[in-house]
This record gives structure tokens, C-alpha cells and sequence, in this order.
């Protein structure tokens, strides 16, 4: 039987909730309800259908799917396709929630250096929803363009403005700041930071600041660090 879930009462003063469409934002809780003690889940539409809405005819799956789109474009979540089946992530998910004696999950957890795990809803996936309005799909193509742009190295008062608006209590901006400072923005695996925000969230949930810290200490230079279990921790924590 699934676990009794918390909601948070400032969701309903979030900027980024209040964009979404009512449905979405019924679909979005739902999400929470669903999810495993590591903040995962299923995210096929006709399966959320039917375990949100079971009495409602007029629903639709495609409608569902519509609403993990809006949800993938403005909340913390990641939906990812793995071996064929659709899951979802919520990345804030040890912000609001507290487990006790939680259950490893049996569901990936997604990797973006897994070349079998594949990122949904983003340009040019076949499983983007169609019937977009156009204002939909110029917004989804401003931020397309913006993800294709040269990366840019955000500052200490950025990392700071974002976890202030996220509310992530388990990440320290200057050790964040200095561990990718200090590696060039290239992570454990010798990979490009592409997402900034996502890293932080990613430490955020599994509390990387400390070991980052307890790595970087009794050495001359980066060459010499060896930090490769940082971003393993979020690499491996799946089932």
C-alpha cells in the first residue's frame, strides 16, 4: 500500500504552480501520491489515468500527457524513458518529504550521462504532445534555444537566488560554487555541466555538498582530486 504523502501549503503561492492548468496541477499532486520513498514513478499516461482518475470517462490519456508537458516545462520534475517504459522524478521530492525507514526504489533513477535513459518532452521527441497552441510551442522553442547556447557559468549570487527560490535546505552554494568552479564545470565522469540548476537539485536531494567538501581537502590541484563518487550517488541510487 502506498505511503501517506505530504503537500506542502506553499505550493499553492508558487509562481511556478499557479502556471499550470487545473488538470495539471490535480495530475502534478497526484504525482507526489504515486511515487515511490525515493520520489519516483510511472509515467505512462494511460497508467496515471487510470490510477488518478478512475471514474472519469471523459478523461482522456492523451489529455494526461498533455499535462506531464506542462508539468515537465515549469515544476521540478524530470520524465524520463528507460527500456521502453515512461518514469518520472520529482527532484525536490527530500525538500517536502520525510520517510521513515524508506524503501529502496525499484524504478531507474534517471542519468542524463545514461545513454539508455532518454529525456521526454523536449524538442524533437515523438512522445511531445500534439495540439499545442501556438504560443506554447514559440515558449517551448525561446527555451529550446536557450538550452542550445553556449553554457555560462552561473554566479555565487545566482546559485544562492535559486535555492532560495526552490527552498533547498541540503546544498551549500559555495561549496556547489567552488567544486564546479575549481573542475570547470566538468562533473566525475569528465562530462560538460549542461544544466546547472539540475546539478543542484540533484545535490540537494542527496546531500553532495558534504562530500564534496570532505574531497577537497590535502590536495595541489584538481588533476590530483578524485571525486568519483560525487554525482555516482545519484547515478546508482536506483534499483
Amino acid at each position: 500500500m502506498a505511503r501517506k504523502r505530504m503537500v506542502d501549503p506553499s505550493i499553492w503561492q508558487s509562481e511556478d504552480f499557479s502556471k499550470l492548468s487545473t488538470l495539471a496541477k490535480l495530475v502534478f499532486i497526484g504525482l507526489f501520491s504515486l511515487a515511490d520513498d525515493e520520489g519516483r514513478g510511472r509515467a505512462n499516461p494511460t497508467y496515471l489515468k487510470s490510477s488518478l482518475f478512475p471514474y472519469n470517462e471523459n478523461l482522456r490519456s492523451t489529455d494526461i500527457e498533455k499535462t506531464l508537458s506542462e508539468i515537465s516545462s515549469n515544476m521540478s520534475v524530470v520524465f524520463y524513458e528507460c527500456n521502453g517504459s515512461s518514469y518520472y522524478s520529482l527532484l525536490s521530492w527530500y525538500t517536502f518529504q520525510r520517510i521513515d525507514k524508506p524503501t529502496s526504489s525499484q524504478l531507474p533513477a534517471f542519468d542524463e550521462n545514461n545513454k539508455e535513459i532518454r529525456r521526454l518532452f523536449v524538442e524533437g521527441s515523438p512522445k511531445t504532445p500534439r495540439g499545442v497552441s501556438p504560443k506554447r510551442i514559440e515558449e517551448k522553442e525561446i527555451k529550446n534555444k536557450v538550452k542550445e547556447e553556449k553554457f555560462i557559468a552561473p554566479t555565487l549570487d545566482e546559485i544562492n537566488k535559486y535555492i532560495a527560490d526552490k527552498n533547498l535546505k541540503k546544498v551549500n552554494a559555495e561549496h556547489f560554487y567552488q567544486f564546479f568552479t575549481e573542475s570547470n564545470w566538468v562533473d566525475s565522469k569528465g562530462n560538460k555541466v549542461k544544466n546547472w540548476k539540475l546539478k543542484l537539485l540533484t545535490w540537494n536531494n542527496y546531500g553532495n555538498e558534504n562530500a564534496a567538501q570532505k574531497k577537497q581537502t590535502n590536495y595541489n590541484n584538481y588533476e590530483q582530486r578524485n571525486y568519483d563518487n560525487l554525482d555516482n550517488l545519484y547515478a546508482n541510487k536506483g534499483g
